[in-house]
């Protein structure tokens, strides 16, 4: 009987311990700790061998040598060795990411000042001689002479960018028990009209290495915890900035990147089922950004970017909308009996079948080669071309519509002869081509709207075709719109879903819609 006992009471205890790790499990997947820098450890360096103008150590005041150069993507403290490197982190304070100060004060760095800096007390130019001499601050920009410093209050309002940036005074921190890691628990509200704050989301390692320099201007006017590398931390945990704010707060958030990145956020967002979604903008960086182009961003940007000028004059005049997602389902035929796993993905931009997924496919394993060492948007684009002309000879998708069934709202549509078949849900394709609207019958097309419901289908007669199109002198072979598509393949066929392509087996693909996700319009 106490051997019974003993057996029920082991039981309970392992079903208990089992139930709490499934409870923790389960709440891990719906929160994800948000990590912020430890700034008490020294200044985050960036290592350059070139600067835009001239610098000077912040230590020893010397002047920086182009290839000996770092400098603080937070702060801007410079050192030109070494030992000021180590020196600095000790002596010079970096940007605070959280202070339990109720008012927030100036953070002076000497020398090194932004160009045409004026004074914000005699308003003449200041940071002009050849030394480390006079002072600016790190968060609202702000200039003073040295002899005029003593003359500004020590508040800090944070500048023309205030309803962008999370005050220090308002993050509170917490210590990670397993880790040790510092990671924020709670942000308060600050007495700032129209607090909209902004948080960046890049990935340095991704496309054309653009985001690194990118996500260090940033982290330069914004609270360096409002930027997140994807490189480094998953993008539900740069998310997790939504769930500490107030409800009543808009949180926007920049998405530094190509169309694959925004996607990628996009994707987070649903997942983690928030209570208000963030309204998204994008800074295109990377060779397509057909979503960045149909959002008024641009088709895209080089390194160097004019971060105070696209936060105030981009992002703060742009409206919010929304943007269609479409789930997009995989069920794959029977091979020896064996059916394969069903997969499904999100499609925002179009997806499309032949002759053009060809061409991407191609570019794609081109720079998944280790002897791929380019990263430059012009280059990119000419090895993209080369491969278009090359399949003008070869031809590999011909008779595509022999291998495919196209049904558009459960019609069966017959298709001409082709090599491509495009799904539509923006405006935008190839890079910039608008192929809805084109040629002679572009006027009377149907109206094409990202927030309709509907899709945009038409077909692609060869890589000469698309060549065509890109120059404006033809026009696609227009099927209709739909709200609902699928797809019988019956043969192995390249496909790509916003630039991200494979060889398809043959299968069963269908499209429907799933939600929509709130976006930043800017006209």
């Amino acid at each position: 009987m106490d051997d019974l006992t003993g057996q029920i009471t082991l039981g309970i205890i392992f079903t208990f311990i089992v139930t709490v790790i499934i409870v923790k499990l389960s709440k891990r997947k719906l929160h994800h700790d948000l990590h912020a820098r430890d700034v008490m450890k020294g200044h985050r360096w960036c290592y350059t061998g070139m600067f835009s103008r001239p610098c000077f150590c912040n230590m020893c005041e010397t002047l920086i040598m182009a290839s000996d150069g770092a400098f603080c993507d937070s702060c801007g403290v410079c050192a030109d060795s070494p030992e000021c490197i180590a020196a600095a982190n000790k002596t010079l304070p970096c940007k605070v990411i959280t202070t339990r100060a109720i008012t927030h004060k100036h953070h002076w760095v000497r020398g090194n000042l932004p160009l045409n800096a004026q004074c914000e007390v005699c308003e003449n130019d200041c940071g002009t001689e050849p030394k480390l001499s006079d002072w600016w601050c790190c968060w609202c920009h702000r200039s003073a002479h040295d002899d005029c410093i003593i003359n500004i209050a020590e508040v800090c309002d944070l500048g023309k960018l205030s309803d962008c940036i999370v005050p220090p005074n308002s993050i509170r921190l917490k210590l990670s028990r397993m880790r040790k890691d510092l990671l924020i628990k709670e942000v308060l509200r600050p007495k700032i009209n129209n607090w909209s704050p902004v948080i960046v989301i890049g990935n340095r390692k991704s496309g054309s290495n653009e985001a690194d320099s990118v996500l260090s201007s940033f982290r330069n006017v914004l609270n360096p915890a409002q930027v997140i590398d994807l490189a480094d931390r998953p993008p539900e945990e740069a998310l997790e900035w939504c769930r500490l704010l107030a409800s009543d707060v808009t949180c926007r958030v920049i998405v530094a990147g190509g169309d694959g990145t925004v996607g990628w956020v996009f994707n987070a967002i649903h997942k983690i089922k928030l209570e208000r979604d963030p309204l998204v903008g994008v800074l295109p960086l990377g060779t397509g950004n057909d979503l960045s182009r149909v959002l008024g961003f641009g088709e895209g940007h080089s390194r160097y970017v004019d971060v105070v000028h696209y936060l105030k004059e981009e992002l703060n005049k742009a409206k919010p909308t929304k943007l269609d997602r479409w789930r997009v389902h995989f069920v794959p035929n029977r091979n020896l009996g064996i059916r394969m796993p069903v997969r499904e993905l999100f499609m925002n931009n179009y997806l499309s079948v032949g002759v053009d997924a060809l061409v991407t496919l191609n570019f794609h394993r081109t720079r998944q080669s280790p002897f791929y060492i380019f990263s430059n948007r012009l280059i990119n684009k000419m090895i993209y071309f080369t491969f278009g002309t090359k399949d003008v000879l070869e031809h590999e998708c011909k008779d595509l519509d022999q291998r495919l069934d196209l049904y558009m709202d459960n019609q069966r549509i017959d298709l001409p002869n082709l090599e491509a078949l495009v799904v539509l849900n923006i405006a935008c394709w190839g890079a910039g081509v608008r192929p809805w609207t084109l040629g002679t019958g572009g006027p009377d097309a149907p109206k094409q709207d990202f927030s309709d419901g509907l899709l945009e289908v038409f077909c692609l007669m060869s890589s000469f075709h698309i060549a065509q199109l890109q120059i404006g002198l033809s026009e696609p072979i227009r099927l209709g719109q739909c709200s609902s598509l699928k797809l019988s393949l019956k043969g192995a066929a390249p496909m790509q879903v916003d630039g991200e392509p494979w060889e398809q087996h043959p299968g069963t693909i269908i499209v429907t819609h799933s939600h929509q996700a709130s976006v930043l319009l800017r006209e």
